[in-house]
């Protein structure tokens, strides 16, 4: 039903000319697709690692012929660090290298990297509003309180998720076989090749539990109570899956507020389509957009931009607030047809000296109120990328 072309293609091309390109993101979420368009258009080599007789070349370094590469998959090979940062210090002014993988991409640029300064990291997110409707990457606004031309496929987005296979064939049948699978691959393959977890059918029961527990308050006792494990191991699984991009956490902004909630976080999943209700699925919907446009904006040097929620002891509560440079920029609240701002929306705006954005499922809504924006999703979620 849409043709779309990813924002993030000529970013990618690009930065190839400057040093290596390490795409990380999602399983099935079009790291593939994407990388095999781009080396068909430098006329470049295409392996990936999961082919033995592509993984051969690969360990020998057979394709170090080709002046463009991608190489697919490589996060599976062990000590993929030491061959890339030996191939960057002999051949990275005659090669541009595309290398695509998932966890252990971002877990060696959190930790010593030896390849610092080699490479730029870019995250490939599922498809969001403001990709379905523009290829065109958006800078962070410099008045993110405007609206913005409605666009379509809102509808779809909510009730399909953001993964390119379900959200272009838009068939509940079809969506429903194809979450199944990706379920079955992340725990039998993701989980048990790039961790060490043994306890695996007690993962999955941490993964059917997880979607009645987004974007509350999250209690790691209550989950250890449940499975029946330490809350350690709890949190260490809830690590695992942040690293597989199965979901993603933000934690509370204290700063400046009151008898302030500090420590429990929240956590997201990068599927939305995979939360029944309505308003839990809607609110994790925008809390993926902001995540995206985040983790791009400073994959792109526009800033130093981070996602967080506020709450206080008394139990007033914003979804969402995004900071810029350390300091508080916008506060976000979700719902899905409320057109009165909520008060903790206008407490914590006050207090936080921040515009605040009601954004409503609802459509044909937009109304100001001082710095509170009342608006209708489809009218701003295209700001961001």
């Amino acid at each position: 039903m849409f043709g779309i072309n990813r924002n993030v293609e000529a970013i990618l091309l690009a930065d190839l000319k400057k040093k290596f390109i390490f795409l990380s993101g999602p399983r099935q979420v079009g790291k593939t697709t994407l990388a095999k368009k781009i080396i068909t258009k430098l006329t470049g080599c295409y392996l990936t690692y999961d082919d033995d007789e592509d993984r051969r070349i690969i360990l020998r370094k057979g394709y170090l012929t080709n002046s463009s590469v991608c190489l697919d998959e490589f996060h599976k090979f062990p000590r993929w660090k030491n061959h890339i940062k030996g191939v960057f210090d002999k051949h990275h002014e005659s090669l541009r290298l595309l290398l695509t993988g998932s966890a252990r991409l971002d877990v060696f640029q959190k930790s010593g990297d030896s390849l610092l300064g080699r490479y730029y990291l870019h995250h490939l997110h599922p498809f969001t509003y403001g990709e379905i409707n523009s290829s065109k990457m958006p800078s962070p606004p410099s008045d993110p309180t405007l609206p913005h031309s409605p666009g379509h496929g809102m509808e779809e987005l909510l009730r399909f998720g953001g993964f390119p296979e379900p959200f272009s064939r838009q068939s509940e049948h079809e969506h429903r076989r194809w979450s199944a699978l990706r379920n079955q691959l992340l725990i039998q393959e993701e989980l048990r090749n790039l961790t060490h977890i043994a306890l695996i059918g007690l993962v999955e029961q941490l993964m059917l539990l997880l979607p009645e527990r987004i974007g509350s308050l999250f209690s790691y006792h209550s989950l250890a109570e449940d499975i029946r494990v330490s809350v350690p191991t709890i949190q260490n699984w809830m690590d695992v899956f942040q690293r597989l991009f199965i979901a993603f956490k933000i934690t509370p902004y204290f700063q400046s507020i009151a008898r302030s909630i500090r420590k429990q976080p929240k956590y997201y999943l990068y599927d939305w389509s995979q939360l029944p209700d309505e308003g839990a699925r809607f609110e994790n919907l925008v809390a993926s957009h902001l995540w995206k446009a985040v983790q791009i904006w400073n994959d792109l040097g526009a800033g130093n931009f981070n996602l967080h929620y506020v709450r206080d002891r008394n139990a007033r509560e914003v979804d969402f607030l995004l900071t810029r440079d350390h300091h508080p920029w916008l506060l976000v609240e979700s719902k899905l047809s409320e057109t009165q701002p909520s008060e903790s929306l206008r407490y914590f705006s006050r207090r936080l000296n921040v515009p605040g954005i009601q954004l409503l499922l609802r459509d044909n809504i937009h109304k100001k109120e001082g710095t509170l924006l009342i608006l209708s999703a489809r009218r701003w979620l295209a700001y961001l990328p």
